[in-house]
């Protein structure tokens, strides 16, 4: 699975480079077999002048996938290239990660109906497949349960159910796929001064920040940039702007906080973060109704010995990574593979 907004950007940085005279192509990481730097669905774009938008290995593999580029743009066909990593002495570049990787690497032109249309379904922050036929044959994508767009002469043997019960990203008859994804929502409940590096973090780990306050003096650009401001009681949003949402609440009012809480209970919450001791929290919940079953993390954040505002907003956006991957957290210390 990867980012829709991580491809946009991508597409759109292609569109400069062709309007500029460029040739393109867009890799995919579409296998991969024991350790790498990234996971299948990961992407980027170069063009022929050289520049390169993203990254697939950290820098160790995009000289040699340059020059596999420059064929696939020349001779305008798709190609498949292959890395086995914990060859050594065939790299002589000391990998760090000893896997197995496939990439597909594809002729780009935002000229043709079916990348423009692909950029085009991108511009929304809906799930969008994409995939095809590796590396020869049929393209294909669609936002999540609309019409296929299809390039190609061969059927896809799989609808949106299929994909949904094998996964984000995957294989099937031939056919490989990837589910864009916009990025998680995550409401900041309160605008004190601790919840600005909250709120820088968590934008670089790439959540789409809300910050929900309703003192206009402090909930502004100047002091949440690049967020997106609710200058209202947690009780006065709407259903769209909260809903499907991860909540860190941390008002620092306890009266907020129970409101925060009660809007976050009834909004489908895919995470509820509390900040301060657990008995505060169990107090306010003697004070509110909340819906069964509710994802409540309190204390918020992981035992990482935080004291400063800096640190603690580490310990809670790492939680926030951990909830928002279904993993288990703790150390990678001894673990063989980086990525599950």
């Amino acid at each position: 699975m990867s980012s829709i907004r991580e491809v946009r950007l991508m597409l759109q940085t292609a569109q400069i480079w062709e309007e500029e005279g460029n040739r393109l192509a867009l890799l995919t990481l579409v296998n991969v077999k024991g350790s790498a730097y990234r996971r299948p669905g990961a992407k980027m774009v170069m063009a022929s002048h050289g520049r390169m938008q993203g990254t697939l290995s950290g820098g160790c593999l995009e000289g040699d996938l340059f020059l596999h580029a420059e064929r696939a743009m020349n001779e305008g066909t798709p190609l498949l290239c292959r890395y086995d990593l914990t060859e050594d002495e065939m790299w002589g570049l000391g990998i760090g990660c000893k896997g197995q990787v496939e990439i597909w690497i594809e002729p780009l032109s935002m000229t043709d109906p079916f990348w423009k249309g692909l950029s085009q379904a991108v511009t929304q922050d809906q799930p969008v497949i994409w995939g095809g036929e590796v590396p020869l044959g049929t393209r294909f994508f669609a936002p999540e349960r609309a019409l296929w767009q299809v390039s190609g002469e061969k059927p896809i043997p799989f609808g949106w159910d299929e994909v949904e019960s094998y996964g984000s990203t995957g294989v099937s008859e031939g056919f490989w796929w990837d589910v864009m994804r916009p990025p998680e929502r995550l409401i900041i409940a309160g605008a004190g001064h601790d919840a600005r590096p909250v709120a820088k973090l968590a934008q670089a780990a790439g959540f789409d920040v809300v910050v929900l306050d309703p003192r206009d003096l402090v909930n502004t650009d100047e002091h949440f940039p690049g967020t997106v401001h609710l200058v209202k009681s947690a009780l006065e949003a709407r259903d769209d702007e909260v809903r499907d949402s991860m909540w860190v609440i941390m008002n620092h009012h306890q009266r907020r906080d129970e409101e925060a809480l009660q809007q976050a209970s009834r909004s489908r919450p895919r995470f509820v973060g509390v900040l301060g001791p657990r008995a505060r929290t169990e107090e306010m919940i003697a004070h509110t109704k909340l819906a069964p079953g509710l994802p409540l993390y309190s204390p918020v954040g992981l035992d990482l010995g935080a004291e400063s505002p800096d640190e603690v907003a580490i310990s809670i956006v790492s939680e926030l990574m951990v909830a928002r991957a279904h993993t288990e957290g703790g150390s990678l210390n001894g673990q063989d593979r980086i990525h599950r």
